[in-house]
């Protein structure tokens, strides 16, 4: 874009004209931000508040404490490589885009992302490790690109990042990698869908162990004549290394017509397991 100095540099042209064209050029080079918006204080006055948001939301990323997001930890985690943790959506107001969790002081900080395509789930459950007490965050972002922040504090003894896998110990631990147990509950208002699999999820902090976790889940509601498709889609999940060894997963959608629903799973090394939940 050319921009005329005669705007700057001579008095007569008009001072509005001449202040438009300052703040253009500060925006060209950087001197002003537009799009920034001010970062809320931390009430957990946590180290990683905003290093973790600029991160995984973005360096100007529009952010608000929330408290229509609910988000459920122990006090205190007596097992730190199993923590169980609820986030509940059922009061937030307005569409769902993206769900993003992490734990501030995680050698890996991500949880998971959550993408909604066909409903967003009203609860989200899973186990997590921590490596020392820290603040665990879930981020919501609404229609209008703000992210609603919920956060929660947990304290814990520790290492459980770096703990060596209790399945792996098993010297035939492949043999049952990917059994699974599932329930499907129906409620009024809900369908919940419970899902237990047994999986390393190595995190590759322990010495001369790779990275071997599941990372990618989709869940569909499976259509009337069994089939499924891009419009039976109802979200997907991306998990990182903080996600606990033998996972348990919980999910809540409203109810609809659905009465079963398929989940698949894919881990780090291309393994797919798949389950299907509902009336059958």
């Amino acid at each position: 874009m050319m921009l005329s100095w005669n705007l700057i540099l001579y008095p007569s042209i008009h001072k509005s004209v001449r202040a438009a064209a300052m703040i253009i050029l500060a925006a060209l080079f950087g001197l002003v931000s537009i799009t920034a918006f001010a970062l809320p204080e931390d009430i957990h006055k946590s180290p990683m508040w905003q290093y973790n948001i600029e991160r995984y939301l973005g360096k100007d990323a529009d952010v608000v404490h929330t408290d229509k997001v609910g988000i459920k930890v122990p006090d205190f985690a007596e097992d730190s490589a199993q923590v169980p943790l609820t986030i509940t959506l059922d009061r937030f107001e307005g569409d769902i885009r993206s769900i993003v969790s992490w734990v501030d002081l995680n050698p890996v900080p991500h949880l998971f992302s959550y993408q909604p395509h066909q409903q967003a789930p009203l609860t989200l459950a899973l186990n997590f490790r921590v490596q020392q007490a820290t603040t665990v965050r879930a981020a919501v972002q609404d229609e209008n690109d703000v992210w609603h922040i919920a956060s929660a504090h947990v304290d814990a003894a520790g290492g459980g990042c770096t703990a060596p896998s209790v399945t792996a110990s098993n010297p035939h631990w492949s043999d049952q990698l990917g059994n699974s147990q599932g329930r499907y509950f129906s409620r009024p208002a809900s369908n919940r869908l419970k899902l237990s699999i047994m999986h390393p999820m190595d995190s590759g902090m322990v010495e001369n162990v790779p990275i071997f976790h599941i990372n990618e889940i989709q869940i569909h509601a499976v259509n009337a004549d069994k089939t499924m498709d891009k419009e039976s889609l109802l979200g997907e999940m991306s998990l990182s290394e903080s996600a606990s060894e033998n996972p348990l997963f919980v999910f809540d959608f409203a109810s609809d017509q659905s009465n079963e629903y398929s989940l698949r799973l894919r881990d780090t090394q291309g393994n797919v397991f798949k389950r299907r939940l509902g009336d059958t």
